[in-house]
């Protein structure tokens, strides 16, 4: 099982893309994404390096439900494809509920934050996880992150 992450420009509101997962047979599951800020890779605020990772599914109590956990590289730990709505850059007064990991629904809207400001969201994430979740099933999973053509961060934060 393949999945396919291309995020497009990362602003101080998140950092969204596109899932694109690929079954043997040829079937394809899709979503939207939205991950924090690429922050240089920093551990806690910045999405991770663009590289292809191993990942399973993991049970989080925390959110009671199963998750994609992917390999821990290049210093970090923990990541996961899990459900949630913001993923904002705190230094900037926005809201995340991501430190390193990838939110996944269906769609992107405006949500109001815990300071009652209205922020970047995106949607429906604990439905279109627990259809990725299926979607997988026990399959071994490949998860390669990679950016849209003119959005790496050299290019996008210049």
């Amino acid at each position: 099982m393949n999945i396919t992450i291309t995020r497009k420009q990362s602003t101080p509101s998140g950092t969204p893309g596109e899932l694109v997962a690929t079954n043997p047979t040829g079937e394809t599951f899709s979503c939207n994404t939205l991950e924090l800020p690429w922050q240089d890779n920093t551990p806690g605020v910045s999405c991770i390096i663009d590289d292809s990772y191993r990942a399973t599914i993991w049970h989080s109590d925390h959110l009671d439900c199963d998750v994609l956990r992917l390999e821990d590289k290049h210093g970090r730990q923990n990541c996961l494809i899990h459900c949630g709505n913001f993923a904002g850059d705190v230094s900037q007064g926005m809201e995340t509920q991501v430190h390193g990991c990838t939110l996944v629904g269906s769609r992107y809207g405006s949500l109001v934050n815990d300071d009652g400001a209205s922020q970047l969201a995106i949607l429906e994430s604990r439905v279109t996880l627990a259809k990725l979740i299926t979607f997988v099933g026990g399959r071994e999973v490949t998860v390669d992150y990679q950016w849209a053509e003119g959005c790496e961060p050299a290019v996008c934060n210049a």
